[in-house]
């Protein structure tokens, strides 16, 4: 079939977002569909694929990483006479989506969309109050969602919450599928070259962007004090994002802030090997539906230690693959203190961990699950709420 994905962002962007999508076009291109993948223009954007297209922009203000699509670009409704999709998979309800919505009805082509994130947490972004924002967001979303023949979520947590806005669309629960023999085979020794860290030191690990919403400041507060006491144990943060010189600065001041690397972005290939390269996983972020970074870390194997807030609290059992704490720093410290003083229990947790991934998280399942969505939508077999 031929399948219309559309995107608020694409590369140079790194995200879960851009991760998602290039894995499914790759998926499912290997099964023999043809897949289209529709962004808005990114002035850093160097080549595309034949199968991306980019439709003008306008600079984001608030966000300079993700411009803004030009309001009823005249490339998007070329792209769907040429390609005349037979099904559109929107990843998020925002403008370039809306565009897309809007020409898929006049063509009679049904709509997916995939709700991501719990984009009542990223407000802070809004130039305006969140009394005003979060009730705006709830009605446009739904206003969006009921529109489409059906919303995939990523975590349970997201159908109560679509509820709770008005939306009334079926809801199917597929998370993200992680390829396991990408994120089993890394190559630890080259990280740990490349930054000078010896093979018997110890790495903590955080992938993911560096912004307010995924907490590093807390994470950076919490680790500081074991990098004090613990000479031979480094700290790597692997992302970009709008609050990394703040946090650069930050961990500066910080004891034990030497040990504190800020790896940058790097390609998708090379994050298996940071995995390689780590001991444990560390994530503080309270806003993740699925936390795709969190699902790779457990297919390589990693036991992690997080904060249990958001979706990410309804993949990973405190005590069986790694900890689940409240946002409190020493308990997170302790967490992980708990880890690297008990190598045998540290090496069982990463061990239940990838195996409850390969589980829970396998590709090939599902991408054959997000197909059978494509194929009930298409013979009209999704009923509403």
């Amino acid at each position: 079939m031929r399948i219309l994905f559309v995107s608020e962002c694409y590369h140079p962007v790194r995200n879960g977002i851009v991760a998602v999508i290039e894995t499914l076009t790759e998926q499912l291109l290997q099964k023999g569909h043809e897949v289209m993948i529709v962004a808005p223009r990114h002035p850093k954007a160097e080549s595309d694929s034949t199968n991306v297209l980019r439709v003008p922009s306008l600079p984001n203000p608030f966000y300079p990483d993700y411009p803004i699509a030009v309001p009823f670009a005249r490339q998007l409704a070329n792209c769907f006479d040429t390609f005349n999709p037979e099904i559109v998979h929107t990843h998020s309800f925002m403008w370039l989506s809306r565009f897309a919505l809007k020409q898929a009805q006049k063509r009679g082509i049904p709509v997916v969309t995939t709700f991501h994130t719990l984009v009542t947490e990223y407000l802070h972004y809004a130039p305006i109050p969140k009394f005003i924002s979060k009730p705006f967001i709830a009605w446009w979303s739904a206003s969006f969602c009921n529109k489409c023949k059906i919303v995939i979520t990523v975590s349970p947590i997201a159908e109560p919450l679509l509820r709770s806005f008005g939306v009334t669309t079926p809801i199917e629960f597929i998370p993200t599928g992680v390829n396991a023999e990408q994120f089993g085979k890394g190559n630890g020794f080259r990280v740990r070259k490349e930054l000078g860290i010896s093979e018997t030191a110890t790495v903590l690990l955080y992938v993911g962007r560096i912004a307010k919403e995924k907490n590093i400041a807390f994470l950076l507060d919490a680790l500081s004090p074991l990098l004090a006491e613990r000479l031979r144990t480094y700290l790597l943060l692997v992302g970009e994002g709008p609050e990394i010189e703040a946090m650069k600065t930050k961990a500066k001041k910080l004891p034990g802030g030497e040990r504190i690397i800020f790896v940058g972005s790097r390609p998708r290939e090379e994050i298996p090997d940071f995995h390689a390269a780590a001991d444990i996983f560390v994530f503080a972020s309270k806003t993740e539906m699925q936390g795709l970074a969190l699902t790779e870390a457990m297919m390589a194997g990693l036991p992690v230690v997080i904060v249990g807030e958001g979706g990410i609290k309804n993949f990973v059992k405190d005590g069986e693959f790694g900890f689940v704490v409240p946002e409190d720093k020493i308990g997170f410290a302790d967490a992980v203190r708990t880890l690297l003083d008990k190598p045998h229990l540290k090496m069982a947790m990463g061990e239940r961990a990838r195996s409850y991934a390969m589980q829970t998280f396998s590709l090939p399942a599902c991408i054959d699950r997000l197909e059978d969505v494509y194929y009930r939508v298409l013979s009209g077999t999704v009923e509403r709420v």
